[in-house]
């Protein structure tokens, strides 16, 4: 088919289809304003005028009234008479006060620092190097560590997703009831904590950089999980403390092969007997131009940590390049799947 027998089989909607992907950051920062000035939380007991809106957050009636508008035509709140907006199943998951909420991921990846990030994604595109360290002139851990407010974002960015998406992985996965496991990169402690709950047996340790990982006691204590973890500093790249096993959620992902190979020899290094195991949580692209979360959050790794998402191919290829075997991938009803990795 040729190019202009293909615009006429789509029609004028192409255009505005394309259009729409074009000025996508539109609807994003309304977004965001929208989980900024917990609009969803507002509308929680029903429906709401805007200038009610408006006033308790201080904001322009007008300006909100048209934000909320926008975003409104996509499925997030619904304009029940001019002006009044109530919630929408999409919207109602911006609430801060329910389980599934995904406003702390929003104040993330649609704050204005992604807009100043994604300013320069032609750089990534151009050379493969992060378009965060062309807008900031830090690469991104060593930005975070020095600006608090945009690190709190991102650590509780991090904490809900996986409060969010790692229950069906850790649920479908049998880690078993003896021994020791290590979570690698583990932050709070968030994903272990809810493993060591699972498995009465299992011994762990939450391993992260020193002034990371000092955010794991309250959370580790609060589960009464003290006696059966273990709380270590250090970095990844250097060594890993011994463990029958390591899981590691979301960190590999965050690195090129070179320094994934690198955390991974690490692990298979201080490894102890023969039977261990490496489990990562990750998302695995599928081939194929089937739509998928996965594709654009690689996109996200590119231009911010200068990681990637990866096929259950290159998995594999990661592994033979630090000694291990891809054993099993144990997919669950979220987007992430456990890829077990044993001694070569």
């Amino acid at each position: 088919m040729s190019s202009s027998s293909a615009q006429r089989a789509l029609g004028p909607d192409a255009h505005a289809q394309l259009l729409q992907l074009g000025i996508g950051y539109m609807p994003a920062m309304c977004l965001y304003a929208a989980a900024k000035f917990k609009i969803a939380d507002l509308l929680a007991s029903g429906p709401k005028h805007v200038s009610e809106l408006a006033r308790a957050n201080g904001a322009n009636e007008n300006a909100m009234y048209r934000a909320l508008r926008l975003i409104a035509s996509l499925g997030v709140f619904e304009e029940t008479s001019p002006g009044t907006f109530i919630n929408t199943p999409l919207s109602s998951v911006l609430r801060s006060d329910v389980s599934d909420s995904v406003r702390d991921t929003i104040l993330f990846m649609s704050n204005p620092l992604h807009l100043r990030v994604f300013a320069e994604l032609m750089h990534s595109i151009e050379t493969g190097g992060t378009a965060f360290k062309k807008a900031t002139g830090f690469e991104a851990f060593h930005f975070f560590q020095k600006e608090d407010e945009e690190a709190a974002a991102f650590h509780a960015s991090m904490t809900s997703s996986s409060e969010r998406f790692m229950q069906p992985a850790i649920e479908a996965y049998d880690f078993g009831e003896s021994g020791t496991l290590a979570d690698i990169g583990g932050g709070h402690g968030v994903v272990l904590a809810a493993i060591l709950q699972k498995h009465r047996g299992l011994r762990g340790i939450v391993f992260d950089l020193p002034h990371v990982v000092e955010g794991a006691k309250p959370r580790i204590e609060s589960f009464g999980l003290s006696s059966r973890c273990e709380i270590s500093g250090g970095d990844f790249f250097e060594a890993v403390p011994p463990a029958e096993s390591y899981v590691m959620k979301s960190i590999i992902h965050d690195w090129d092969d070179d320094r994934s190979v690198a955390i991974l020899k690490n692990c298979a290094k201080s490894m102890r007997g023969q039977n261990g195991k490496v489990i990562l949580l990750e998302l695995i692209i599928a081939p194929g131009n089937a739509p998928e979360l996965g594709k654009w959050i690689d996109i996200e790794m590119l231009a911010m940590a200068g990681g990637r998402e990866r096929t259950e191919a290159e998995y594999a290829d990661l592994f033979a390049k630090a000694g291990l075997r891809l054993a099993r991938v144990v997919r669950s009803s979220s987007l992430f799947c456990a890829i077990e990795a044993v001694k070569a």
